[in-house]
Protein backbone atom coordinates (compact mmCIF):
# COMPACT_ATOMS: atom_id res chain seq x y z
CA UNK A 1 0.00 0.00 0.00
CA UNK A 2 1.26 3.41 -0.55
CA UNK A 3 1.67 5.76 1.75
CA UNK A 4 2.44 10.02 2.11
CA UNK A 5 5.17 9.28 4.67
CA UNK A 6 8.07 12.22 3.98
CA UNK A 7 11.39 11.19 1.81
CA UNK A 8 13.93 14.10 0.98
CA UNK A 9 14.66 14.28 -2.82
CA UNK A 10 16.85 15.90 -4.55
CA UNK A 11 16.41 18.12 -8.44
CA UNK A 12 19.30 20.29 -9.62
CA UNK A 13 20.21 22.95 -6.66
CA UNK A 14 16.61 22.14 -5.11
CA UNK A 15 15.37 20.11 -2.08
CA UNK A 16 12.41 18.23 -2.17
CA UNK A 17 10.40 16.58 0.47
CA UNK A 18 7.87 14.01 -1.35
CA UNK A 19 5.82 10.71 -0.58
CA UNK A 20 7.61 8.23 0.03
CA UNK A 21 5.28 6.05 -2.49
CA UNK A 22 6.62 8.35 -5.47
CA UNK A 23 5.90 7.46 -9.17
CA UNK A 24 9.04 6.48 -10.72
CA UNK A 25 8.15 5.86 -14.01
CA UNK A 26 4.87 6.36 -16.31
CA UNK A 27 2.37 8.61 -15.86
CA UNK A 28 0.98 7.43 -12.27
CA UNK A 29 -2.17 7.95 -11.06
CA UNK A 30 -4.15 10.38 -9.19
CA UNK A 31 -4.55 8.57 -5.58
CA UNK A 32 -5.58 11.75 -3.17
CA UNK A 33 -1.86 12.31 -2.40
CA UNK A 34 0.52 14.91 -2.87
CA UNK A 35 1.53 13.57 -6.20
CA UNK A 36 5.63 13.49 -7.34
CA UNK A 37 6.71 11.48 -10.22
CA UNK A 38 10.34 11.48 -10.80
CA UNK A 39 10.63 10.30 -13.98
CA UNK A 40 9.26 13.80 -14.87
CA UNK A 41 12.55 15.37 -13.90
CA UNK A 42 13.63 15.12 -17.15
CA UNK A 43 10.93 17.54 -18.60
CA UNK A 44 11.46 19.66 -15.56
CA UNK A 45 14.97 19.90 -15.69
CA UNK A 46 14.23 21.02 -20.00
CA UNK A 47 11.63 23.61 -17.83
CA UNK A 48 14.76 25.21 -16.37
CA UNK A 49 17.21 25.40 -19.30
CA UNK A 50 14.01 26.91 -21.58
CA UNK A 51 13.16 29.24 -18.62
CA UNK A 52 16.84 30.52 -18.06
CA UNK A 53 16.53 31.76 -22.00
CA UNK A 54 13.02 33.23 -21.87
CA UNK A 55 12.48 34.70 -18.72
CA UNK A 56 12.47 38.41 -18.80
CA UNK A 57 12.64 41.10 -15.80
CA UNK A 58 9.17 41.48 -13.66
CA UNK A 59 7.47 38.55 -15.39
CA UNK A 60 5.20 36.91 -13.15
CA UNK A 61 5.21 33.22 -13.42
CA UNK A 62 2.78 30.28 -12.51
CA UNK A 63 2.91 26.67 -11.63
CA UNK A 64 -1.04 26.42 -12.07
CA UNK A 65 -1.01 22.37 -10.92
CA UNK A 66 1.78 22.39 -8.31
CA UNK A 67 1.46 19.18 -6.08
CA UNK A 68 4.77 19.28 -4.24
CA UNK A 69 5.73 22.63 -5.91
CA UNK A 70 8.83 20.41 -7.80
CA UNK A 71 8.85 22.42 -11.33
CA UNK A 72 7.80 25.72 -9.67
CA UNK A 73 10.19 25.92 -6.85
CA UNK A 74 12.98 24.75 -9.42
CA UNK A 75 12.23 27.74 -11.68
CA UNK A 76 12.09 29.91 -8.65
CA UNK A 77 15.51 28.39 -7.35
CA UNK A 78 18.06 27.61 -9.83
CA UNK A 79 16.56 30.44 -12.74
CA UNK A 80 18.31 33.63 -12.26
CA UNK A 81 16.41 37.20 -12.50
CA UNK A 82 13.60 39.37 -11.23
CA UNK A 83 10.75 37.55 -11.73
CA UNK A 84 7.77 36.62 -9.19
CA UNK A 85 7.09 32.65 -9.03
CA UNK A 86 3.87 31.39 -7.86
CA UNK A 87 2.66 28.17 -7.11
CA UNK A 88 -1.17 26.54 -6.96
CA UNK A 89 -3.00 23.24 -6.38
CA UNK A 90 -6.14 22.91 -5.18
CA UNK A 91 -5.66 20.73 -2.75
CA UNK A 92 -4.54 22.20 0.81
CA UNK A 93 -1.71 19.14 1.68
CA UNK A 94 -0.16 20.16 -1.70
CA UNK A 95 -0.61 24.00 -0.92
CA UNK A 96 1.30 23.01 2.67
CA UNK A 97 3.59 20.78 0.98
CA UNK A 98 4.76 23.41 -1.46
CA UNK A 99 5.03 26.16 1.45
CA UNK A 100 7.38 23.45 3.82
CA UNK A 101 9.43 22.72 0.35
CA UNK A 102 9.94 26.67 -0.27
CA UNK A 103 11.30 27.09 3.51
CA UNK A 104 13.33 24.26 2.64
CA UNK A 105 15.10 26.40 -0.10
CA UNK A 106 15.12 29.29 1.59
CA UNK A 107 12.65 30.25 -1.28
CA UNK A 108 10.59 33.05 1.13
CA UNK A 109 9.56 35.45 -1.95
CA UNK A 110 7.43 32.68 -3.74
CA UNK A 111 3.62 33.10 -3.65
CA UNK A 112 1.37 30.50 -2.97
CA UNK A 113 -2.27 30.01 -3.92
CA UNK A 114 -4.63 27.40 -2.93
CA UNK A 115 -7.10 27.44 -5.64
CA UNK A 116 -9.40 26.05 -8.28
CA UNK A 117 -6.75 27.04 -11.41
CA UNK A 118 -9.37 27.99 -13.51
CA UNK A 119 -10.66 30.22 -10.98
CA UNK A 120 -6.90 32.06 -10.39
CA UNK A 121 -6.30 32.46 -14.07
CA UNK A 122 -9.94 34.01 -14.74
CA UNK A 123 -8.93 36.89 -12.22
CA UNK A 124 -5.02 37.59 -12.20
CA UNK A 125 -2.77 37.27 -15.71
CA UNK A 126 0.79 35.44 -15.80
CA UNK A 127 3.57 35.95 -18.21
CA UNK A 128 4.63 32.10 -18.20
CA UNK A 129 1.83 29.70 -17.11
CA UNK A 130 2.52 26.04 -16.38
CA UNK A 131 -0.44 23.64 -16.31
CA UNK A 132 0.96 20.16 -15.87
CA UNK A 133 -2.38 18.11 -14.77
CA UNK A 134 -3.03 14.38 -15.19
CA UNK A 135 -4.15 13.36 -18.21
CA UNK A 136 -5.79 16.08 -20.78
CA UNK A 137 -5.09 19.65 -20.41
CA UNK A 138 -8.20 20.60 -22.37
CA UNK A 139 -10.32 21.65 -19.06
CA UNK A 140 -7.32 24.94 -18.36
CA UNK A 141 -6.31 25.66 -22.03
CA UNK A 142 -9.32 28.25 -22.82
CA UNK A 143 -8.63 30.13 -19.56
CA UNK A 144 -4.74 29.97 -19.81
CA UNK A 145 -5.12 31.15 -23.56
CA UNK A 146 -7.02 34.16 -21.80
CA UNK A 147 -4.86 34.46 -19.01
CA UNK A 148 -1.77 35.12 -19.97
CA UNK A 149 -0.10 38.26 -21.09
CA UNK A 150 0.91 39.69 -24.98
CA UNK A 151 4.52 37.64 -25.76
CA UNK A 152 4.29 35.60 -22.78
CA UNK A 153 4.64 31.27 -22.87
CA UNK A 154 2.37 28.81 -22.18
CA UNK A 155 3.90 26.14 -21.41
CA UNK A 156 1.43 22.66 -21.28
CA UNK A 157 1.68 18.89 -20.81
CA UNK A 158 -1.07 16.54 -22.03
CA UNK A 159 -0.62 12.58 -20.67
CA UNK A 160 -3.37 11.35 -22.65
CA UNK A 161 -1.12 10.66 -25.74
CA UNK A 162 -3.42 7.24 -26.26
CA UNK A 163 -6.20 9.66 -27.60
CA UNK A 164 -4.11 12.18 -29.49
CA UNK A 165 -1.83 9.33 -31.15
CA UNK A 166 -4.87 7.17 -32.73
CA UNK A 167 -5.85 4.50 -29.83
CA UNK A 168 -8.94 6.15 -28.95
CA UNK A 169 -10.22 8.29 -31.43
CA UNK A 170 -13.37 9.34 -30.11
CA UNK A 171 -12.19 10.52 -27.35
CA UNK A 172 -9.76 13.05 -29.24
CA UNK A 173 -12.61 14.15 -31.62
CA UNK A 174 -14.66 14.98 -28.51
CA UNK A 175 -11.95 16.45 -26.24
CA UNK A 176 -9.43 18.40 -29.07
CA UNK A 177 -12.17 18.37 -31.86
CA UNK A 178 -9.57 16.63 -34.16
CA UNK A 179 -9.08 13.26 -36.04
CA UNK A 180 -6.38 10.73 -35.20
CA UNK A 181 -5.15 7.63 -36.30
CA UNK A 182 -2.91 5.16 -35.78
CA UNK A 183 0.14 5.77 -38.17
CA UNK A 184 3.96 5.05 -38.11
CA UNK A 185 4.61 8.34 -37.23
CA UNK A 186 1.28 9.03 -34.69
CA UNK A 187 3.91 10.45 -31.77
CA UNK A 188 4.46 13.41 -34.19
CA UNK A 189 0.69 13.96 -35.46
CA UNK A 190 -0.29 13.34 -31.50
CA UNK A 191 1.85 16.34 -30.85
CA UNK A 192 0.64 18.81 -33.42
CA UNK A 193 -3.26 18.06 -33.00
CA UNK A 194 -2.43 19.14 -29.54
CA UNK A 195 -0.84 22.53 -30.84
CA UNK A 196 -3.14 22.67 -33.60
CA UNK A 197 -5.98 22.99 -30.53
CA UNK A 198 -4.31 25.35 -28.63
CA UNK A 199 -3.81 27.86 -31.62
CA UNK A 200 -7.23 27.47 -32.27
CA UNK A 201 -7.98 28.18 -28.51
CA UNK A 202 -6.04 31.38 -28.83
CA UNK A 203 -7.15 32.60 -31.97
CA UNK A 204 -10.90 32.66 -30.50
CA UNK A 205 -9.32 35.61 -28.27
CA UNK A 206 -7.87 37.04 -31.64
CA UNK A 207 -4.46 35.97 -30.14
CA UNK A 208 -1.54 33.82 -32.68
CA UNK A 209 0.87 31.59 -31.15
CA UNK A 210 4.24 30.50 -32.10
CA UNK A 211 5.76 26.94 -30.59
CA UNK A 212 8.89 27.70 -29.18
CA UNK A 213 9.77 24.42 -27.66
CA UNK A 214 7.09 21.21 -28.42
CA UNK A 215 8.63 17.43 -28.10
CA UNK A 216 7.25 14.04 -26.84
CA UNK A 217 9.42 12.28 -23.92
CA UNK A 218 7.88 8.81 -22.71
CA UNK A 219 4.78 9.04 -21.91
CA UNK A 220 3.41 12.58 -22.36
CA UNK A 221 3.62 15.74 -25.12
CA UNK A 222 5.02 18.96 -23.73
CA UNK A 223 4.33 22.49 -25.79
CA UNK A 224 6.11 25.72 -24.94
CA UNK A 225 3.82 28.48 -26.68
CA UNK A 226 4.16 31.96 -27.15
CA UNK A 227 1.09 34.05 -27.47
CA UNK A 228 0.61 37.33 -28.81
CA UNK A 229 -2.23 39.72 -29.44
CA UNK A 230 -3.81 40.51 -32.51
CA UNK A 231 -6.27 39.40 -35.25
CA UNK A 232 -3.61 39.70 -37.86
CA UNK A 233 -1.36 36.84 -35.81
CA UNK A 234 -4.12 34.68 -35.16
CA UNK A 235 -4.93 34.74 -38.69
CA UNK A 236 -1.28 33.89 -39.52
CA UNK A 237 -1.23 30.93 -36.78
CA UNK A 238 -4.10 29.26 -38.16
CA UNK A 239 -2.62 29.57 -41.93
CA UNK A 240 -0.66 26.97 -40.33
CA UNK A 241 -3.21 24.55 -39.48
CA UNK A 242 -4.13 21.94 -41.88
CA UNK A 243 -3.86 17.97 -42.06
CA UNK A 244 -1.77 14.54 -42.20
CA UNK A 245 -1.49 12.43 -44.73
CA UNK A 246 -0.10 9.02 -45.86
CA UNK A 247 -0.29 6.61 -48.30
CA UNK A 248 0.51 3.15 -46.76
CA UNK A 249 1.58 1.71 -50.54
CA UNK A 250 3.45 3.91 -51.45
CA UNK A 251 4.60 5.62 -48.18
CA UNK A 252 4.21 9.18 -49.10
CA UNK A 253 3.42 11.36 -46.39
CA UNK A 254 2.96 14.70 -45.48
CA UNK A 255 1.29 17.54 -44.35
CA UNK A 256 -1.07 19.90 -45.63
CA UNK A 257 -3.44 23.18 -44.77
CA UNK A 258 -5.62 21.52 -47.39
CA UNK A 259 -7.06 17.81 -47.25
CA UNK A 260 -5.83 15.97 -50.11
CA UNK A 261 -7.90 15.11 -53.20
CA UNK A 262 -7.95 11.78 -52.22
CA UNK A 263 -9.74 11.87 -48.95
CA UNK A 264 -8.87 8.57 -48.05
CA UNK A 265 -5.07 9.41 -47.43
CA UNK A 266 -5.87 11.70 -44.55
CA UNK A 267 -4.81 10.36 -41.38
CA UNK A 268 -4.98 13.14 -38.95
CA UNK A 269 -6.61 16.85 -38.25
CA UNK A 270 -6.42 19.60 -38.16
CA UNK A 271 -3.28 19.86 -36.66
CA UNK A 272 -0.09 22.09 -36.54
CA UNK A 273 2.08 21.99 -40.01
CA UNK A 274 4.21 23.88 -38.92
CA UNK A 275 7.76 24.03 -37.09
CA UNK A 276 8.12 22.62 -33.54
CA UNK A 277 10.61 24.58 -32.07
CA UNK A 278 12.67 27.86 -32.75
CA UNK A 279 15.78 27.53 -33.38
CA UNK A 280 17.08 30.75 -31.41
CA UNK A 281 15.99 29.38 -28.23
CA UNK A 282 17.64 25.79 -28.82
CA UNK A 283 20.97 27.06 -29.89
CA UNK A 284 21.18 28.98 -26.69
CA UNK A 285 20.15 26.10 -24.31
CA UNK A 286 22.98 24.44 -22.54
CA UNK A 287 22.48 21.49 -20.35
CA UNK A 288 24.01 22.29 -16.81
CA UNK A 289 26.41 19.44 -15.92
CA UNK A 290 24.27 20.05 -12.02
CA UNK A 291 20.59 18.45 -13.83
CA UNK A 292 20.28 15.08 -12.75
CA UNK A 293 19.20 14.28 -16.67
CA UNK A 294 22.04 15.98 -18.04
CA UNK A 295 23.06 13.33 -20.57
CA UNK A 296 19.58 13.27 -21.67
CA UNK A 297 19.16 17.05 -22.12
CA UNK A 298 22.05 17.06 -24.28
CA UNK A 299 20.96 14.03 -26.44
CA UNK A 300 17.83 15.98 -26.86
CA UNK A 301 18.49 19.18 -27.59
CA UNK A 302 21.05 18.08 -30.11
CA UNK A 303 18.04 15.99 -32.24
CA UNK A 304 15.64 19.05 -31.41
CA UNK A 305 18.07 21.73 -33.54
CA UNK A 306 18.45 18.85 -36.22
CA UNK A 307 14.67 18.65 -36.65
CA UNK A 308 14.37 22.42 -36.87
CA UNK A 309 15.16 22.29 -40.75
CA UNK A 310 13.45 19.34 -41.57
CA UNK A 311 9.91 18.45 -43.11
CA UNK A 312 7.12 17.28 -40.76
CA UNK A 313 6.56 13.13 -40.32
CA UNK A 314 8.99 10.97 -40.14
CA UNK A 315 9.68 7.53 -41.99
CA UNK A 316 10.82 4.50 -39.44
CA UNK A 317 14.04 2.63 -40.86
CA UNK A 318 12.09 -0.49 -40.15
CA UNK A 319 9.13 0.35 -42.24
CA UNK A 320 12.11 1.37 -45.53
CA UNK A 321 13.37 -2.10 -45.09
CA UNK A 322 10.26 -4.20 -45.22
CA UNK A 323 8.99 -1.95 -47.70
CA UNK A 324 12.28 -2.41 -49.71
CA UNK A 325 13.10 -6.03 -48.54
CA UNK A 326 16.28 -5.12 -47.38
CA UNK A 327 18.32 -5.13 -43.98
CA UNK A 328 17.86 -2.10 -42.23
CA UNK A 329 21.40 0.08 -42.06
CA UNK A 330 22.84 1.75 -38.93
CA UNK A 331 20.59 5.63 -38.79
CA UNK A 332 23.91 7.25 -38.44
CA UNK A 333 25.50 6.00 -42.14
CA UNK A 334 21.61 6.11 -43.53
CA UNK A 335 21.85 10.09 -42.26
CA UNK A 336 25.10 10.98 -43.40
CA UNK A 337 24.49 9.11 -47.00
CA UNK A 338 21.70 10.92 -47.49
CA UNK A 339 23.18 14.36 -46.64
CA UNK A 340 26.43 12.88 -48.78
CA UNK A 341 23.79 12.91 -51.85
CA UNK A 342 22.09 16.57 -51.11
CA UNK A 343 19.27 15.79 -49.00
CA UNK A 344 18.09 16.92 -45.74
CA UNK A 345 18.17 14.16 -43.46
CA UNK A 346 17.88 13.80 -39.81
CA UNK A 347 16.94 11.73 -36.65
CA UNK A 348 14.29 12.70 -35.01
CA UNK A 349 13.55 12.84 -31.22
CA UNK A 350 10.01 11.04 -31.53
CA UNK A 351 11.25 7.59 -31.86
CA UNK A 352 14.67 6.35 -31.54
CA UNK A 353 14.80 4.52 -35.53
CA UNK A 354 12.51 7.46 -37.06
CA UNK A 355 14.14 9.67 -40.13
CA UNK A 356 13.07 13.05 -40.99
CA UNK A 357 13.82 13.89 -44.42
CA UNK A 358 12.57 16.62 -47.42
CA UNK A 359 12.88 13.46 -50.26
CA UNK A 360 9.53 12.41 -51.76
CA UNK A 361 9.37 8.57 -50.85
CA UNK A 362 10.12 7.18 -54.18
CA UNK A 363 13.61 8.88 -54.39
CA UNK A 364 14.13 7.70 -50.43
CA UNK A 365 13.17 4.10 -51.43
CA UNK A 366 15.74 4.41 -54.20
CA UNK A 367 18.68 5.64 -52.30
CA UNK A 368 17.54 3.26 -49.45
CA UNK A 369 18.41 0.84 -51.59
CA UNK A 370 21.36 1.60 -53.07
CA UNK A 371 22.80 2.25 -49.53
CA UNK A 372 22.18 -1.08 -48.09
CA UNK A 373 23.72 -2.52 -51.43
CA UNK A 374 26.82 -0.87 -51.11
Amino acid sequence: MRTDQPVGVREGATELVVPAGFYTKGPGKSTGEVFYNRQMEFSRDISILFARMVFRPQWRVLDGLAATGARGLRLANECDGNFQVHLNDRSERAAERIQGNAKLNHLDDIVVHNRDLRALLAEEGFDYIDVDPFGTPVPFVDAAVQSVRDRGVLAITATDTAPLCGTYPRTCARRYGAVSARAPFSHETGLRILIGYIAREAARYDRGCEPLLCFHADHYFRCHLRIRNGARRADSALESIGYAFHDPASLARGVSIQTPKDASLAVAGPLWTGELHCREVLDRMSPDDALGTHSRCKKAIGLWRGEVAAPALYYRVDELAQHTKRQPPKMARLVDELRSKGAVAAQTHFDPKGLKTDLPAEELLRLFKDIVSD
